[in-house]
């Protein structure tokens, strides 16, 4: 009897474990644990070690660890990168500057998210302190996570086989389509990332050429001067624009004491942080490293004034 009852009981875990296999997530913990988080913790204690301030150092560290945990809120680590130059500024001499390079690296660490492959989310307020201005955490699109019924990765809208968006016909990575190595939705060349003919080298909507800005039929200059990431957004994400005030450049309106790099590169993080977002909230038409891609493009194009 009892024999019987451990075999059916066997046969039922067995049949239940065919019916229903599972399935287990990736997830992208311990980067609050890497070897170069943790120099950036021990460093911020040593800098302060024979000061009055150790023991704010040490409370330090151990916040800086939590806010690279997957739950902790967006703007945690840039909070405690000013934190950290907050401190050097209060030890001073020759330290600051220590203080600053650590608290530089420890805001472009890597943070832990829910899966691997998941961008986590960027914090959308300027820094406290100037030297952080434009730095964000590192990500890292990585993971299979693959979804059995089409084979794509939920997170980046790839075949593993193909690297190809299987809706779209473009890999979500350069945005062109494989068979012609064109983006169907920009018509730009790959190579240049420049939108042509390739007979005449001209823009075949407006007859331009790309690189002067030029009608070669008309001579009409145009404006050369367009930024990319204005003109022809990711995912149809906007950037802010600049707002010349009193003589001070303001974004989202925060001013930036009349630096326009500051502006510019802030008005390119905040759109870097909406495409971020977009992806984030389930669209997946577009990839992180198109928002990458574009920030890079942002600033290195021209400020965009309102």
């Amino acid at each position: 009897m009892k024999l019987s009852l451990v075999l059916s009981v066997f046969l039922s875990f067995a049949i239940v474990s065919q019916a229903a296999p599972m399935h287990f997530d990736k997830r992208r913990f311990g980067q609050e644990h890497t070897p170069e988080a943790d120099a950036t913790f021990q460093e911020v204690k040593d800098l302060a070690q024979g000061t009055d301030k150790e023991a704010q150092a040490g409370n330090l560290s151990g916040a800086m660890v939590r806010a690279l945990l997957a739950k902790a809120p967006a703007c945690d680590q840039q909070d405690r990168a000013d934190e950290v130059i907050d401190l050097g500024r209060q030890i001073g001499g020759a330290k600051l500057q220590q203080f600053i390079d650590v608290a530089k690296k420890y805001r472009q660490l890597e943070r832990n998210t829910p899966n691997a492959g998941q961008p986590s989310e960027l914090c959308n307020k300027p820094p406290k302190n100037k030297e952080l201005d434009g730095l964000t955490q590192a990500q890292d699109p990585t993971g299979t996570g693959n979804n059995p019924d089409t084979g794509n990765n939920p997170d980046t809208g790839k075949n593993p086989d193909t690297g190809n968006n299987p809706d779209t016909g473009k890999n979500p990575d350069t945005g062109n389509n494989p068979d012609t190595g064109k983006n169907p939705d920009t018509g730009n060349n790959p190579d240049t990332g420049k939108k042509c003919n390739p007979d005449t080298g001209n823009n075949p909507d407006t007859g331009k050429n790309p690189d002067t800005g030029n009608d070669p039929n008309t001579g009409d200059t145009g404006n050369a001067g367009d930024n990319v990431a204005e003109t022809n957004p990711v995912g149809g994400v906007k950037m802010p624009k600049i707002v010349k005030q009193n003589g001070d450049f303001i974004v989202n309106g925060n001013g930036f004491n009349g630096n326009l790099d500051a502006a510019h590169n802030r008005q390119c993080d905040v759109q870097k942080n909406q495409c971020f977002n977009k992806f984030n909230g389930g669209d997946k038409s577009i990839s992180t490293q198109d928002c990458e891609t574009q920030h890079t493009d942002c600033i290195n194009g021209p400020p965009v004034f309102a």
